[in-house]
């Protein structure tokens, strides 16, 4: 699952993966910042509102905007 980020620096990576890592430590994440939408990505996992909900809510908690990317929704 894919995730549009406000994420600008290092700093602000480091913040939301620390906080979706807490949240769902037995998942893979990625954050890159050289994409235009500085795209936050939970690894392997299947699109779920339930869960995209989660994360929006765990990034939002962290200081951050994130906003989940279905499949279909964007040329990622």
């Amino acid at each position: 699952m894919k995730f549009k980020t406000n994420a600008k620096c290092g700093g602000c990576s480091a913040a939301i993966l620390g906080a979706v890592r807490s949240k769902f430590p037995n998942q893979e994440w990625s954050l890159d910042l050289d994409s235009a939408d500085k795209v936050l990505e939970m690894h392997g996992v299947p699109d779920d509102a339930a869960v995209a909900a989660q994360v929006e809510k765990t990034v939002a908690e962290a200081g951050f905007n994130g906003s989940w990317l279905r499949q279909g929704d964007n040329n990622l």
